[in-house]
C-alpha cells in the first residue's frame, strides 16, 4: 500500500516535509487524516535509511561551510597580524 504513492508524495517524504506529504496524500487518494499519517508512517519507516542519509548529508554540507568560514576569517586575521 505505501509503495504505490504519488510521486509528489515521495519527494515531500524524501525533503523531510511529512506534514506536507500527508496534506498531499489525503487530497490525492480522498482519505482521512488519521488513514494518510499511518501510511506515511509506515512509509517512513521503510524508508528511514534512505530519508536519514539524505538529511545527514545536508547537515555534513552546512558543518563544511562554517568550517571553510571559519579557516578563512583564521587566515585572513593571520594575514593581518604578520603584514
Amino acid at each position: 500500500m505505501t509503495m504505490d504513492l504519488p510521486p509528489d508524495v515521495k519527494a515531500a517524504a524524501h525533503a523531510n516535509r511529512k506534514i506536507e506529504a500527508i496534506k498531499l496524500l489525503r487530497v490525492q487518494r480522498n482519505i482521512g487524516l488519521k488513514e494518510a499519517k499511518e501510511i506515511m508512517d509506515a512509509y517512513f519507516e521503510d524508508n528511514r535509511h534512505t530519508i536519514s542519509d539524505q538529511r545527514s548529508g545536508r547537515e555534513s554540507g552546512i558543518g563544511r561551510f562554517l568550517v571553510i568560514i571559519i579557516l578563512g576569517g583564521l587566515i585572513y586575521a593571520a594575514y593581518r597580524a604578520f603584514s
